[in-house]
């Protein structure tokens, strides 16, 4: 015969295991409150369709049938745009900033290496600095590595990359058979 189980004491269980972790109530049931961390652990799968639903979202300003499209729920959505990013306006005027970190590759000190950079303002001028490198390789034009000079990313912890804009280096690392941008790009949650 088949133990019946103890609901009551199960989650009175759940409770005190999320006090211990300095949880709230609303947290330890599994569904957080407003401003509150959700507990639970996302899938990658669902960081994928959470990320198409914001995509979505920047191109037709419909969040609930942003998030119906890719298969979440609006208010799973909701969620996730109140955690991971900042929406201002409606309609025409909607505005999403995404400061997340980033993961990129980052040419500095006559080598790539693979940073996380603060956020978006430091990945796109990583961006554009890998853009105008790509494009001095195919053209050997100094005047594109110009903009770059003296300019720096920061990383999540505060130090600063500088940005490598010697044409005979650039060459060098093209040599070594670094990866292409696809490779070198990922948003960190």
């Amino acid at each position: 015969m088949t133990r019946k189980r103890d609901y009551r004491a199960e989650y009175q269980r759940r409770i005190a295991n999320a006090a211990k972790r300095g949880l709230s109530r609303s947290q330890a049931r599994g569904h957080a409150k407003a401003g509150e961390t959700a507990v639970g652990k996302r899938t990658v799968k669902d960081a994928d369709k959470f990320e198409a639903a914001l995509k979505l979202y920047r191109q037709t300003g419909n969040r609930a049938a942003a998030a119906k499209a890719v298969g979440i729920a609006p208010e799973r959505f909701s969620r996730f745009l109140a955690d991971a990013v900042a929406v201002f306006g409606r309609g025409k005027s909607l505005k999403i900033s995404d400061d997340r970190p980033r993961e990129m590759v980052v040419m500095t000190n006559g080598e790539c290496h693979r940073i996380k950079l603060r956020d978006f303002g430091h990945a796109s001028l990583n961006g554009d600095h890998l853009n105008a490198v790509k494009a001095f390789l195919t053209s050997n034009n100094p005047d594109l590595l110009r903009p770059f000079a003296g300019k720096s990313v920061l990383d999540t912890k505060g130090r600063a990359h500088l940005l490598e804009t010697d044409p005979n280096t650039l060459h060098r690392i093209a040599a070594s058979g670094e990866p292409a941008f696809p490779e070198i790009y990922r948003i960190v949650q």
